[in-house]
């Protein structure tokens, strides 16, 4: 496994500027952000197997194109992490296979389960043994996986390497529907499927692409605040760090949320303005009141949520977050409940006023 000094390249991506390495073999990407010889938290991990149809061509009847970007958004928030894309399609039965397979499915409306029964193929033959190897190089014995997928748990587990699971949370469209239920009820994919938590009254949010992502700062929705377009709330909170200066411009003109959240990091030791603390719950409600003032299909969804309450849920945040577990603030899920209870009155003096 080769990753000695010099064998990389910078990867630029809208997630953050990650590295790419040269592992020796054409049949493994690696992946990496971060310094992962930090021995003072486990590693993000993602083993992914590639799907060129979702990954290069765009195919939404699947959820690997979205738990490869997930990964990408974990580690890019976190800081650091580790990516082994490895060349493997159809479970480890190669593309040619995985397209009779597919259209079995399409021809029979078989599952992909059924499928690959009907055609005589083993469920799952992928192996892990070159991401093991690179574990073992890099002397990374602890890791928190990024998969739903038990199997993959077990194979690092069998092989020296303690895993904490990190579930995904698959984007669920009337394409993949049905190939996600296949997976959780048939392969035991560990799949979150009800996402709004309907029977505790607790709706959780993080990621802008998944359910009720509408609720996070990063979705593409576009603010008009102190007479400048804010491409998000993300780009007008981290940009009010550095008001009337410089920064405050090149931020608003970030071409990601998290390009401007990086930026902005990198800028806040040396020139953030004195007062942030006690004036970022201020700057953060007024974007949140723009962006659900000014887009009504959003205020239409946010009263949608009734009297749920609202929890950004990440680890990554225990201020504006819950920090994972419940014991972080969740300042961002307070200031929106603040938010829908004023569009409620807004709505109900209408109502009296006609």
């Amino acid at each position: 496994m080769n990753m000695a000094p010099g064998t990389w390249c910078a990867l630029p991506t809208p997630m953050g500027e990650f590295r790419m390495y040269d592992a020796g073999d054409e049949h493994v990407r690696v992946v990496c952000l971060g310094q992962l010889e930090d021995q003072g938290a486990e590693p993000l991990l993602r083993v992914h197997s590639s799907c060129l149809a979702s990954e290069v061509f765009g195919a939404v009847d699947c959820d690997c194109a979205d738990q490869l970007r997930e990964a990408m958004k974990l580690i890019a928030a976190e800081g650091r992490g580790l990516i082994v894309h490895l060349h493997q399609e159809g479970r480890g039965q190669g593309l040619s296979q995985k397209i009779r397979a597919i259209h079995k499915m399409q021809q029979d409306g078989l599952d992909t389960v059924e499928a690959f029964d009907a055609l005589g193929l083993d469920q799952d033959t992928r192996s892990y043994d070159a991401a093991v190897r690179l574990l073992h190089h890099l002397r990374i014995s602890s890791v928190r996986l990024i998969s739903n997928n038990p199997r993959k748990v077990r194979y690092l587990q069998q092989h020296g390497v303690h895993v904490t699971m990190v579930n995904t949370h698959p984007t669920v469209r009337p394409e993949n529907a049905e190939y996600l239920k296949a997976k959780k009820a048939k392969l035991g994919h560990q799949l979150p499927l009800e996402a709004d938590c309907r029977s505790t009254g607790t709706i959780f949010f993080y990621h802008s692409d998944q359910p009720w992502g509408e609720l996070s700062n990063f979705s593409r929705h576009s603010i008009f605040v102190g007479r400048r377009v804010w491409p998000t709330v993300e780009h007008f909170y981290q940009a009010q760090k550095f008001v009337g200066t410089p920064h405050e411009e090149t931020i608003r003109r970030c071409q990601t949320p998290m390009q401007a959240k990086i930026r902005a990091t990198a800028l806040a030791e040396q020139h953030r303005r004195e007062d942030w603390p006690g004036a970022k719950e201020a700057v953060m409600l007024e974007g949140l009141r723009a962006k659900f003032g000014q887009h009504p299909d959003l205020a239409e969804r946010l009263l949608e949520s009734g009297d749920r309450l609202l929890v950004e849920h990440t680890r990554n945040d225990a201020y504006w977050g819950d920090g994972g577990d419940g014991s972080g603030e969740n300042r961002l899920g307070h200031l929106l409940m603040r938010v829908r209870a004023g569009l409620r009155r807004t709505a109900t003096d209408e109502q009296d006023s006609n």
